[in-house]
């Protein structure tokens, strides 16, 4: 799934429901406007964003975020860099997923996300 803010690249669901992805943020996404000129970073909400679309691209039908929690964010995500995407569906807890993005085998973020189907 490509857009103007990210491109997700390789989703691949295995068959216990993990999902994963390759991530990239061009240089021109709108998420470095200002966030910080001459030392661009990925915010934290662009971080949740992708792992959020990269959940709702795996299930195939639209959902409505809910809650985020135990977001532990660990490195600094710059332009163009390669992020890699896990998210483990929670035993038993329907819509929950833990996830970890990982940047050169290095944790960047870590934590759970909770969706909805739009019904």
């Amino acid at each position: 799934m490509q857009n103007r803010w990210h491109c997700l690249k390789n989703l691949k669901t295995d068959s216990e429901g993990n999902i994963r992805a390759r991530a990239v943020v061009p240089a021109g996404s709108p998420w470095f406007s200002g966030h910080f000129p001459g030392n661009p970073i990925l915010p934290a909400i662009a971080q949740l964003a992708i792992v959020f679309d990269m959940i709702q691209e795996a299930i195939g039908r639209e959902q409505n975020p809910g809650a985020v929690n135990r977001v532990k964010y660990r490195r600094i995500i710059r332009p163009d860099e390669a992020i890699y995407v896990v998210a483990t569906p929670v035993d038993g807890k329907a819509g929950i997923f833990s996830f970890q993005m990982s940047v050169d085998a290095e944790t960047a973020c870590k934590g759970r996300i909770t969706t909805d189907s739009i019904k």
